[in-house]
């Protein structure tokens, strides 16, 4: 399963966690793994160093690759398969010491977490399976520093990955909009279309453009319609059908409203 970006940062934020242990593992490639659990009293990450390969929690399989980190829970049955080449990776413990009662679910949670690019999380397990292996007490205050500035790379790394899914996604939809603007266009078509529920598609839209779907196709058509008035000798009624308008009534209210004068006055002060 996969977790929403804001849900998984706010429970990072609100709840007291400590830094409990790492350690690297490879297994070769063709293996099957199973018969082991996680830990009982901690939760961790299992991050991907080399390679790639099937981690299934309880049942539920995870592809992990290098754009991949998975969240596991307390005693969860492990199960693992290894491809043509051999898989190294890191676990990080930590122990959750508090958390609001919406997140104390969590320490029995798995979910995977998908980043674009994790060069510079590496950079950091690499420092932590090091330190891990110090002894003294100053090793062991760095290693919190260290864990800490993993959980913040992690948590901007999804955050940067989610905004970069959505602005494709918005992409692709102002896209459509472009390229079939002078046809009727319904939201809710659109959002079978691209498979996104239609409030998302209003949602993700306000959050990238500052606009909703149709505020946006309606200043797309209307920028549209100043072109043809200002080059063309079409009548207003052929513009209106020429981006998207079968009703020029309606269409000059529309473009009144966008432009605070009428498609008439508009084409008085800019005809070329």
């Amino acid at each position: 399963m996969t977790i929403q970006t804001n849900e998984l940062i706010e429970y990072f934020a609100t709840s007291t966690i400590e830094f409990r242990n790492a350690f690297q593992t490879t297994l070769p490639s063709g293996k099957l793994d199973s018969n082991r659990k996680t830990a009982s009293d901690v939760c961790g990450f299992i991050i991907p160093l080399k390679g790639n390969a099937r981690f299934s929690l309880d049942g539920v399989p995870y592809h992990i690759d290098q754009h991949t980190i998975v969240h596991a829970g307390r005693d969860m049955n492990i199960k693992i398969k290894t491809y043509d080449t051999e898989w190294v990776y890191a676990v990080i413990h930590y122990e959750v010491i508090e958390a609001d009662d919406k997140f104390k679910g969590f320490i029995d949670k798995h979910f995977s977490i998908e980043l674009d690019n994790m060069e510079d999380i590496l950079k950091i397990i690499e420092q932590l399976l090091h330190k891990n292996m110090n002894p003294d007490h100053f090793s062991q205050f760095e290693l919190k520093v260290i864990f800490m500035s993993l959980m913040k790379e992690i948590l901007n790394g999804a955050r940067n990955s989610q905004y970069n899914f959505t602005l494709q996604q918005v992409t692709k939809i102002i896209d459509y909009f472009h390229s079939h603007y002078e046809e009727e266009i319904f939201i809710s078509e659109v959002a079978d279309m691209f498979n996104i529920d239609r409030r998302r598609i209003a949602y993700l839209f306000e959050k990238i453009t500052g606009m909703t779907p149709v505020q946006y196709l309606m200043h797309y058509r209307v920028s549209k319609a100043k072109e043809l008035l200002a080059i063309t000798d079409l009548t207003i009624a052929e513009v209106a059908e020429a981006v998207g308008y079968q009703d020029n009534f309606y269409f000059s209210r529309v473009f009144k409203k966008v432009m605070q004068q009428s498609p008439s006055q508009y084409r008085k002060l800019n005809k070329r």
